[in-house]
């Protein structure tokens, strides 16, 4: 009797702790959604006050060891749904604008937005496009799909829907492979939530084809002959063709392949049908004499900063490589030589060379975190669940221009919880390696 009594308690609280999840998610969205003109100081406290909301429901999932597949989707879905009408992100104007001149005949890699030649193709929005005075940074199929949406409707919820399928098609993969609990740590994220639904962010695009690609190469049964492998390889060129980011993934699917065969047709087939939609897509845009796909005379690529982590401290040590980028491009290059002398799978490598990536880049973004996610969601790290709360601190900047600049403590407060997280992970990792040691 005293068990009949007991167990609808548990479930209540269950339910309880559920409910009380996706309401907060759901109600912090909607509780955003006016208030995404970052620009305007008047909007940074109640933009907060929302991702404070979703924080304590994406928190409040932390703790339940299942997630019911309909609750799953309902959150997934409404609280992206609840963020399309917000004002995205400046990033979504250039989107637009480099997709709308390619269909008067146009190339956004040789034209920047502010050249007097596109002049009078300036929209009422063409105000709101960042670095005007740079040409595109964006690879070729990124390219090619703004032309194709802006050929549909140059209309920036247009874009946004298409981010937004290719995320939820994300967490559709995730959670086929590691279920709706686990997958809650990427599909009900509020920095996931509101950099590609809100922000308008594209990051979604390259991240569908590398997470089929991880999966899909470490599925198993492994997937049978070179035409699984293949699959592969060109999921990976696709989020390459999107992204720049993920050459170093392609080279270390290659690196592996070597490795363990020996031979260099598998490695050689790995780089010619990844590089292949690279190559496909800047036949459109370059020449014979010129193949001007990443603008790095500008000083937005030579120089620009942006609530870094180790290129400030560096900066602080040796003032002279404020000056420049490259020297924290070469750190990048030693790191990812140390990384494929390594074993790891894919998905592992993944997340090292992302976090890697991050801790060394110039450049960050809020949105960039989201780069973690769907590889954090095997181990549920904590770095990558504390990150997704303190990199809304990021979101003060905007209102700062032309001054981006983050304080110490900001700095400190945005970036410690991933550093702390990453310790309390690799803590929890090894006492339960020696713990399992000790009952062998």
């Amino acid at each position: 009797m005293a068990l009949r009594l007991q167990l609808p308690a548990g479930l209540r609280q269950v339910w309880l702790r559920q409910a009380a999840s996706a309401l907060l998610l759901i109600g912090g969205a909607l509780m955003m959604r006016p208030h995404g003109d970052l620009f305007d100081p008047a909007n940074l406290q109640p933009f907060w006050l929302a991702a404070a909301v979703m924080g304590a429901g994406f928190a409040l999932s932390w703790s339940l060891a299942s997630v019911p597949r309909a609750l799953f989707w309902a959150v997934a879905v409404l609280a992206r749904l609840a963020l399309l009408g917000m004002e995205p992100g400046d990033d979504i104007w250039r989107y637009l604008w480099e997709g709308g001149i390619q269909l008067q005949g146009f190339s956004p890699y040789v034209l920047p937005p502010d050249a007097a030649a596109l002049e009078a193709l300036r929209t009422p929005w063409w105000p709101l496009i960042n670095h005007p005075d740079t040409t595109a940074i964006y690879p070729p199929l990124a390219q090619l799909l703004f032309r194709l949406h802006a050929a549909v409707a140059q209309q920036a919820l247009l874009f946004k829907l298409s981010f937004t399928a290719a995320d939820l098609a994300i967490c559709a993969l995730l959670a086929a492979r590691f279920g709706a609990a686990r997958t809650a740590l990427y599909a009900w994220n509020p920095l996931v939530i509101y950099g590609i639904s809100g922000g308008g962010h594209y990051d979604s695009w390259f991240l569908l084809p590398l997470v089929a690609a991880w999966l899909l190469s470490e599925r198993t049964p492994a997937p049978r002959g070179r035409r699984g492998e293949a699959w592969v390889d060109l999921l990976l060129g696709l989020s390459v063709a999107v992204k720049w980011i993920t050459v170093p993934l392609l080279v270390q699917r290659a690196w592996s392949h070597w490795r363990h065969t020996r031979r260099p047709g598998p490695p050689l087939s790995t780089a010619l049908l990844g590089l292949a939609p690279l190559v496909l897509g800047a036949s459109l845009f370059c020449g014979l004499n010129s193949c001007p796909l990443v603008p790095t005379g500008s000083t937005f690529i030579r120089h620009g900063r942006s609530a870094e982590w180790l290129p400030h401290w560096i900066g602080q040590l040796w003032p002279w490589t404020l000056q420049t980028n490259a020297v924290h491009g070469v750190l990048l290059l030693l790191v990812v030589g140390v990384l494929l002398a390594g074993r790891a799978p894919l998905g592992v490598f993944a997340w090292r060379y992302m976090l890697a990536l991050l801790l060394l880049s110039p450049v960050v973004h809020a949105w960039y975190f989201i780069w973690l996610m769907p590889f954090a969601v095997p181990s549920q790290n904590w770095g990558a669940r504390l990150v997704s709360l303190s990199a809304f601190v990021y979101f003060v900047l905007p209102s700062r221009v032309p001054d981006w600049q983050l304080t110490t403590p900001e700095r400190l407060l945005l970036w410690l919880p991933l550093l702390l997280g990453l310790l309390l992970s690799q803590w929890a990792e090894q006492r339960e390696r020696t713990e399992s040691a000790v009952q062998r």
